[in-house]
């Protein structure tokens, strides 16, 4: 069984992925990185201009397309970390991520991922590096994989 534990950093634009060879390592290296830059743009810039204004009684979208596409990065990161789950590319997992986008993750994982997750923080700090990130963590990431 692998010991490996990966560590999630994320928020609505980024998400960096993390890895440390057993729950016990001091260093992490960065494996994987997913952008949304569509998230950073402004609302009105992610709408069509084509639209108009045809019926001011059109029902306005629950849903902003900002919204939409946060969602939608969500998705896109939960499924990778689904599938190298499945298939036991690491043996926990830990998140550090943005209020917002920790809410977005959580709701889309599946009951066997969360078995597996051995730490959450709601704080943005994508932007630092591992080192910088390692201290901001527990010091024993994950219990022992024997236990």
């Amino acid at each position: 069984m692998k010991q490996q534990v990966w560590v999630l950093s994320a928020d609505i634009h980024k998400a960096r992925l993390f890895a440390a060879a057993t729950p016990h390592s001091k260093q992490i290296e960065e494996i994987k990185t997913f952008l949304q830059p569509d998230t950073a743009l402004p609302e009105r810039e992610l709408v069509s201009d084509t639209v108009g204004n045809f019926y001011r009684s059109a029902k306005i979208p629950r849903t902003s397309p900002k919204e939409k596409r946060i969602e939608e990065f969500a998705r896109n990161v939960t499924e990778f970390l689904e599938t190298a789950h499945k298939q036991g590319e690491f043996y926990k997992l830990g998140i550090v991520a943005a209020p917002h986008m920790l809410g977005e993750l959580r709701s889309r994982f599946s009951p066997d991922l969360c078995k597996d997750l051995c730490f959450e923080i709601d704080k943005n700090i994508t932007q630092l590096g591992a080192s910088e990130l390692r201290q901001h963590l527990p010091e024993r990431l994950a219990p022992s994989a024997n236990l």
